[in-house]
């Protein structure tokens, strides 16, 4: 056995997963390293390439053509970033093309379509195609920062998600959606002038059709609930309940789970993430404890933690644990904790994100509490601070404490 592969078994002997953090060195000599299970960056990336098909191509179909222009313009400007700063100094040596594909294919898919236009959308600057360059180039520059395959520790693609939330946050809310006669050709910023709420029961594969416009305009669900949770949302009339919420102003489940409701690219349809995600659990790319807990520590969370019951117009009243409120029932509870896992990009960060061989523990009990923790972060930012970007938010904060748990769990070498 060579001596590049000796680092890659030791690392992975306490978890019979592969595990994709190599040591720098390797990545600059000159025999070929194998990252898992014999397999190099190539093979490995372009798996995970193959998996972001699936929710890619829900988002094709949802948001159009443009969909395909965010991939193409910020793909295209991270591998020109990445071709300048992999030939400056050391850090240089550790990019990878193939590495730099992925991380702006996963970028690419946490954005709204609407940003590859050159006219102003609502209160927006024109030329948002502008956003997607720099974003490109600055995920090349982070990559470069926080280290290249296998030897950063925060993942560059959370930082310049939330750089960008930052700055363009109110620009990166979608709020078009193609109607299913304009699937895929449609121009999905070319929506209806006034803003379209769902309130029946119809899902958006039998809601009626608009035929002035290819596409509607719609309140993302995200956007709902984060006014509810935070108790700023107005009501219509003295008061607004939790389950007047999820029967008057949500969408169908059917809209999260399939697809129906404007999103991100890659995260609109439940179901193009869970493939994809399978897919990457079934190549045994990823270890399939971190989305299982996350899913589930989130679920419970939700359960736990203090949020309003009723919105009245002098003050919200919250309460520590909805199951024990009188006035909701555990149908209503179960319900709300759906739309939260659902609204949310929450599954495409626990299979995408959240199961980066960089930023996870390497040992099985460190990964275990990792993804713990992520849950119960990601559900404390999608309560308090935003639906859209919460997920995010949870996973980089754990990620930080990453290098202490694998001092606190060290793997056990094989000699």
């Amino acid at each position: 056995m060579s001596d590049l592969q000796l680092p890659i078994l030791e690392a992975d002997s306490d978890s019979g997963v592969g595990i994709l953090n190599p040591p720098p060195a390797a990545l600059s000599a000159s025999k070929p390293t194998l990252l898992h299970s014999g397999m190099g960056v190539t093979r490995v990336y372009g798996l995970h390439l193959i998996s972001v098909i699936f929710p890619f191509s829900v988002g094709l179909s949802l948001f159009g053509w443009r969909a395909i222009l965010v991939v193409l313009l910020v793909c295209l400007a991270t591998v020109a970033g990445i071709v300048i700063w992999r030939r400056i100094g050391r850090r240089g040596a550790q990019l990878s093309i193939i590495h730099g594909l992925w991380m702006a294919s996963l970028l690419a898919m946490m954005l709204p379509a609407h940003l590859a236009t050159a006219r102003p959308i609502g209160d927006s600057p024109p030329h948002l195609w502008a956003i997607l360059i720099a974003t490109g180039l600055a995920l090349a520059i982070l990559c470069w920062l926080l280290g290249g395959v296998g030897s950063g520790r925060i993942h560059p693609v959370l930082v310049t998600y939330l750089l960008l939330v930052i700055f363009f946050e109110q620009t990166l809310v979608p709020t078009g959606i193609l109607q299913r006669n304009h699937l895929v050709t449609g121009d999905v910023t070319d929506t209806l002038p006034a803003r379209t709420v769902s309130t029946g029961n119809d899902p958006w594969y039998a809601a009626p059709l608009a035929s002035s416009h290819p596409a509607i305009e719609v309140d993302p669900a995200s956007h709902r609930l984060w006014l509810f949770t935070t108790g700023t949302l107005q009501p219509d009339r003295s008061w607004l309940s939790l389950e007047g919420l999820l029967r008057d102003r949500m969408p169908p489940l059917e809209d999260l789970i399939v697809a129906g409701q404007p999103g991100p690219i890659g995260a609109a349809s439940a179901v193009g993430v869970l493939i994809g995600g399978l897919f990457l659990l079934y190549r045994g790319l990823i270890d399939y404890r971190i989305p299982v807990l996350i899913v589930l520590s989130a679920g419970l969370a939700f359960l736990i933690l203090p949020m309003p019951v009723v919105i009245r117009e002098d003050a919200p009243q919250w309460r520590w644990m909805v199951v024990r409120d009188s006035a909701v029932d555990m149908a209503t509870v179960l319900t709300f904790v759906n739309y939260e896992l659902l609204s949310s990009p929450l599954l495409f960060m626990a299979f995408y994100l959240a199961t980066a061989p960089a930023v996870r523990p390497m040992t099985r009990r460190g990964r275990t509490i990792y993804a713990i923790l992520v849950g119960i972060g990601t559900a404390v930012a999608q309560l308090y601070a935003s639906v859209s970007f919460g997920p995010y938010l949870g996973l980089l904060m754990v990620s930080l404490i990453t290098p202490s748990m694998d001092k606190w769990f060290c793997a056990k070498p094989l000699v």
